[in-house]
């Protein structure tokens, strides 16, 4: 059931990814021609661009649980020997699950609000709330890829983070 989930999100992640990076390449681009090309500015596109890199940011945590890029102390579980690398997974894991949380709550609740008091954005006049819906979503994103590591570390069972397919060529 977790692993179908996941999987389901990781094309959700990725399709997402693929549009946001395309919108902003596309309108920087139409920017440049528009402002060198056409000496006339596009006023939104800044905005635009902005709000899609910060949608990216935030997938990209989800993404970091994922493909295990977040940062981590790597040394402490070898020295500590196979039990207590379990227990710093766990304790790691579980501090992740919290975080998440915090991310679904408080990003939440800057969402509803931020839409119940109807704020829009600058040069688009688009309500900033949904833009702030992305914090929420990359957090039950992660907490369901937390969740997932986190029974396969209690029931050992494989967890294989996904390989991110770069490598150094030796």
């Amino acid at each position: 059931m977790l692993a179908a989930i996941n999987k389901v999100i990781d094309r959700v992640e990725n399709a997402a990814m693929i549009v946001f990076m395309f919108i902003a390449s596309i309108v920087a681009i139409i920017q440049v021609i528009a402002r060198y090309g056409f000496n006339s500015s596009l006023y939104w596109s800044e905005e635009l661009i902005i709000y899609t890199l910060i949608s990216m940011s935030f997938l990209a945590g989800s993404m970091g649980v994922r493909y295990a890029a977040h940062i981590a102390v790597e040394v402490l579980p070898v020295l500590a020997g196979p039990r207590v690398a379990k227990v710093l997974h766990i304790v790691a894991t579980i501090l992740g699950i919290v975080f998440a949380l915090m991310l679904i709550w408080y990003g939440g609740t800057l969402t509803m609000k931020t839409l119940k008091i109807g704020q829009l954005s600058p040069a688009m006049r688009f309500p900033v709330g949904y833009v702030y819906a992305i914090i929420p979503i990359s957090g039950v994103f992660m907490l369901l890829r937390h969740w997932w590591i986190l029974v396969c570390v209690l029931f050992n069972r494989p967890y294989q983070a996904l390989s991110m397919g770069i490598t150094s060529g030796t």
